[in-house]
């Protein structure tokens, strides 16, 4: 047990844990585990706990990190970004991970967890001579005896089983590169450092965190094949698939956003601004007073937006960033000054925020946790807790929260989405609309979020609600303080009652710290963590990302802590997870601290990243020259050579040929030849894609208003075993 009572520590990845191998009783016998075949560990690190009795804690110079999957080990195999970030959230939550190059001469039977990264390049593992996809599968079906992880580019049972992929194919397979262009004349914005892969990462951990509990629910090995481009899908193109599969009119995601929202620059840098609702735009005006007294509304603001940018320009242009962004927060307009990844960094050590952060390093999940021991569990919740039997309040709103919770209760969980009649969701009363017709049960983005739950409605007042929180095990919110404690979902109650219980709570910067009441959109998290200066667009300017990233990293960060916290063999506490969606962000950044951002934009000595065109159509492939011979194979089958690059991105026309009319066709043909590649195609061009369809990843689900329609699932399934069905947002 974590000794320092009603404390706040911080999550740090820096030891090892040794094999202590304590299961809970739900678990299967561990002479049933392991890889026959597989080799022993060399040096597998030291005991650091004696006892199981409360959750175990290391401590080092960084500060705590818990222990609950310190009875799971993981071996690792590849090289990508993602299983770095896959193998580093395993680690953060207790698991020893074991690299490939650590295999040793015995059997490595008490293997939990294989990790196999395929996406870059395939890891030779011992036993199996050929790379393969269709042999790698009939291995792993073979040997396998606990959870195997496979992560590839489009997933190894499909018609792309063996193909290769980088951070920028992935990125344009995903959806994300076609939701950055803004401009046809020019190709997408590319996204900085290794965000794609990094979500995909941590979503291959929480398909191992799955595939423990369903192999320790039933005893039967799971082999979880992870799809990079489905994680981008499921994640960063949420809103805009949510758009297209409910038949939304007019453009999905945040390019709906009209004026004051943007970029204004002050006298030492930048500040982003995003008004999206008449209250904001209230403040807003009150703010700026007296310049637009005469745009009494939003909806006019949008109307008039020379207007309103102009007046925003104009007041900003001679004050600090840091004064813009504190003027705006004071009059509820969500606005926050442009950070740089180290300035941002530099920000929150000052602020003594305990989250994990050092100068240039910071944890994959960084997050401030409170314990709240002496609890007395039920016979339900003293050990590992299976997901049919997991409880879990969904009290969030918009995007992060109900995303996550949604992907919880699609692997089984009992998810409650909370309700106030008062008080809907945004997204429900907002819209956007299937086929244009407003109604509460018709909102695309809702439906889209929020499947796989059931609904609870509650009454609020000025004296509390009616809720009972003690009948949920899992608390997640993203609502303000005041707010959570009326209804009676703050971290303080939830933690309060006798059984043990987990209390999280997403915010722009958390609810703990100098920034807790900050508003904030996904737009200004990007800003605040470092990630739009970061960020620059064709034309080499500072610019955002296309999709609301940070959000939904947010939303599989949240299954990992709930997962990860459910299979802990013993709880004897209660947490509170207090996470920073800029934190979260940065984190996945900290490798950029020291790197200019030209530099990181310029394209290697040899080949590079590019957009390829044909005459006559501004469609797009992805294409990553990695090497010499990437590049000999590519001037190969276009019959021409490759220009001089400059920087990451650059788009360069070639000549239609026989075979090649169109750059599907050469997508097609790179693949065969083994260069990554991928469509740079919208969320409207994936939902009709032949080969998305064919993956089972979107589901179809029925409403009593709606019939059936379809919804973006799981980005992995376990191979052998059907996708488990999903349940339409409930409906009022």
């Amino acid at each position: 047990m974590i000794q320092n009572h009603e404390t706040l520590f911080h999550i740090s990845n820096g030891l090892e844990f040794g094999d202590l191998r304590t299961r809970g009783a739900s678990s299967v016998a561990s002479a049933s585990i392991g890889w026959p075949g597989l080799q022993a560990v060399k040096g597998v690190g030291r005991l650091v706990n004696d006892s199981l009795s409360g959750i175990a804690t290391a401590m080092n110079e960084a500060g705590a990190r818990v222990a609950w999957l310190n009875d799971v080990t993981v071996a690792c195999f590849g090289e990508s970004a993602a299983l770095a970030a896959a193998e580093a959230t395993l680690r953060q939550f207790g698991a020893r991970v074991i690299a490939g190059d650590d295999v040793g001469a015995e059997d490595l039977r008490v293997t939990d967890v294989l990790l196999v990264d395929r996406t870059e390049s395939v890891p030779k593992l011992p036993g199996l001579a050929s790379g393969a996809a269709d042999d790698y599968v009939d291995f792993v079906s073979e040997r396998n005896r606990s959870v195997c992880v496979t992560i590839s580019p489009y997933g190894v049972a499909g018609d792309r089983a063996n193909a290769v992929g980088s951070e920028f194919s992935v990125e344009a397979s995903g959806g994300f590169l076609a939701h950055a262009r803004f401009d046809e004349s020019l190709p997408p914005t590319v996204t900085p450092g290794s965000l794609g892969l990094r979500m995909v990462g941590v979503a291959a951990a929480v398909a191992a965190l799955h595939g423990l509990h369903s192999l320790r629910a039933d005893g039967e090995p799971v082999h979880a094949d992870v799809s990079a481009q489905a994680v981008l899908i499921a994640t960063g193109l949420a809103l805009e698939m949510g758009h297209v599969l409910a038949d939304c009119p007019g453009e999905g995601g945040s390019i709906r956003y009209g004026a004051p929202t943007g970029f204004f620059k002050c006298k030492d840098g930048f500040v982003y601004v995003c008004v999206l609702e008449q209250h904001q735009w209230a403040g807003f005006r009150r703010a700026l007073a007296p310049l637009l007294d005469s745009i009494p509304t939003l909806e006019e603001g949008r109307d008039r937006p020379d207007e309103v940018n102009d007046a925003a320009s104009r007041w900003v242009s001679d004050q600090c960033a840091a004064d813009v962004e504190k003027a705006l927060q004071e009059a509820g307009v969500p606005a926050t000054a442009v950070n740089s990844v180290s300035t941002f960094i530099e920000r929150t050590l000052d602020s003594e925020r305990p989250s994990g952060f050092a100068s240039s390093e910071a944890p994959p999940l960084p997050a401030v946790v409170r314990e709240v021991p002496g609890k007395t569990p039920t016979p339900r919740v003293a050990g590992m807790v299976p997901l049919a039997d997991l409880r879990v309040l969904d009290a969030g709103n918009v995007l992060a929260v109900p995303l996550g919770a949604a992907w919880l209760g699609a692997m089984g969980a009992q998810v409650t989405k909370l309700e106030d009649p008062e008080r809907l969701d945004v997204y429900r009363r907002r819209g956007p609309f299937a086929n244009g017709e407003p109604g509460l049960n018709r909102s695309g983005y809702f439906n889209h979020i929020n499947h796989s739950k059931t609904t609870l409605d509650v009454s609020v007042d000025a004296n509390g609600s009616s809720l009972d929180p003690t009948r949920f095990d899992v608390v997640i919110q993203n609502v303000t303080d005041r707010r959570a404690r009326l209804v009676g979902i703050d971290p303080d109650t939830v933690t309060s009652h006798e059984s043990p219980a987990l209390s999280l709570v997403s915010s722009g910067f958390g609810r703990i710290g100098p920034w807790s009441d900050y508003r904030a959109y996904g737009h200004n998290v990007h800003a605040f963590s470092g990630v739009t200066a970061s960020t620059q667009n064709p034309l080499g300017k500072m610019a955002d990302m296309g999709v609301p990233v940070a959000d939904v990293l947010t939303s599989v960060a949240l299954n990992a802590w709930v997962l990860a916290w459910a299979l802990a063999p013993v709880r004897e506490s209660s947490l509170a997870v207090d996470i920073s969606m800029a934190e979260l962000m940065a984190a996945q950044l900290v490798e950029l601290v020291t790197v200019d951002v030209d530099d990181a934009y310029r394209a290697p000595p040899v080949g590079g990243d590019v957009f390829v065109r044909l005459p006559g159509a501004n469609d797009l492939v992805a294409v990553s020259l990695r090497d010499s011979n990437d590049v000999a194979s590519f001037e190969s089958l276009v019959g021409m050579p490759v220009p001089a690059l400059v920087r990451r991105g650059e788009l360069i026309d070639v000549q239609a040929r026989d075979g090649i009319s169109t750059v599907a066709d050469l997508d097609e043909r790179l693949r065969e030849i083994g260069v990554p590649s991928a469509l740079v195609l919208t969320a409207a061009e994936l939902s009709a894609d032949p080969f998305l369809r064919s993956t089972g990843l979107l589901q179809r689900v029925t409403s009593t208003t709606l019939g059936g329609y379809d919804v973006v699932g799981l980005p992995w399934h376990f191979l052998g075993r059907g996708r488990a069905p999903l349940s339409a947002a409930p409906e009022r």
